[in-house]
């Protein structure tokens, strides 16, 4: 059961749709929710030389954000009648990362918005942030409504310790799902290798009681990032399950990966652990 839920806000527009999917889990494992909306440094990312009119604007545009972010979680939270509270933390410049951090290292699960754009394609600073806490994250797709969510969970398996943390970091999930798929996408040949990786994780898994089945695909010509957005498609998934940056971020910004890709196109919500 996941006791600590922390939903981290940043866009004001999307904060009803995480709030709610927050809120759903947190009724659901009888779980304590945080709402958190670090405030970022106006002076991080802006040019060199700017005016004193710009930061002003830049100043007052924060402030609202983080007004219109706690009244819409206040109001949504209240109406639920759960165990909630509000952290809203003032951060400077590298502080931000430290902020963060700090408040999410100690939950069981992080929930927040797909990244839309950034430093690098596919993510953003609170993504990096999020992905460097330890803790597992669930991604909500920007574009979308999702009313329910793990009645069929896929997880993408390749036997690293990325998909092991994650597959185990979803268990309170998938011990409530009707169905759990393990799918292994291009499983290395050899006698010691094949199926047997997905299918040793699904006998572990259904020992926790998660209906659970296993299965390998290849790929082909065909990106394995697509692979697994197909997949979700034509066996209806309502919930993705992955470790993220099997290979180096720099790796990945160069040559492309499966974490960047599904962070870009996702389409339904995504739990990813490093």
């Amino acid at each position: 059961m996941y006791k600590t839920i922390v939903v981290c806000l940043k866009d004001p527009r999307r904060t009803a749709a995480l709030t709610a999917m927050a809120l759903a889990l947190a009724e659901r494992h009888e779980a304590h929710l945080v709402g958190l909306y670090v405030t970022p440094d106006v002076f991080v990312g802006v040019p060199t030389e700017v005016s004193l009119d710009y930061i002003q604007q830049a100043q007052k545009q924060i402030e609202a954000d983080a007004a219109a972010n706690e009244a819409t979680f206040r109001g949504l939270a209240d109406a639920s009648g759960l165990a909630t509270e509000w952290r809203l933390e003032p951060a400077q410049g590298p502080g931000y990362e430290a902020a963060v951090t700090r408040h999410v290292r100690c939950a069981d699960l992080v929930v927040t918005g797909q990244p839309e754009g950034g430093a690098w394609r596919g993510g953003d600073l609170l993504t990096e942030i999020l992905l460097d806490s330890g803790r597992p994250i669930l991604f909500v797709p920007y574009a979308g409504t999702f009313e329910q969510l793990g009645d069929r969970v896929l997880i993408a398996w390749n036997g690293g310790r990325e998909a092991a943390r994650a597959a185990f970091d979803a268990a309170p999930l998938l011990q409530a799902a009707r169905q759990v798929r393990v799918l292994m996408i291009d499983a290395p040949r050899g006698a010691s290798s094949g199926p047997a990786p997905a299918n040793d994780l699904a006998v572990a898994l259904a020992r926790h009681g998660i209906q659970i089945e296993a299965a390998r695909t290849k790929s082909g010509d065909v990106a394995a990032g697509d692979v697994l957005l197909n997949d979700i498609s034509d066996w209806g998934a309502d919930l993705l399950v992955m470790g993220c940056y099997g290979h180096s971020r720099f790796r990945e910004l160069l040559f492309g990966g499966v974490t960047r890709h599904i962070l870009e196109h996702m389409t339904v919500p995504v739990l990813m652990s490093r």
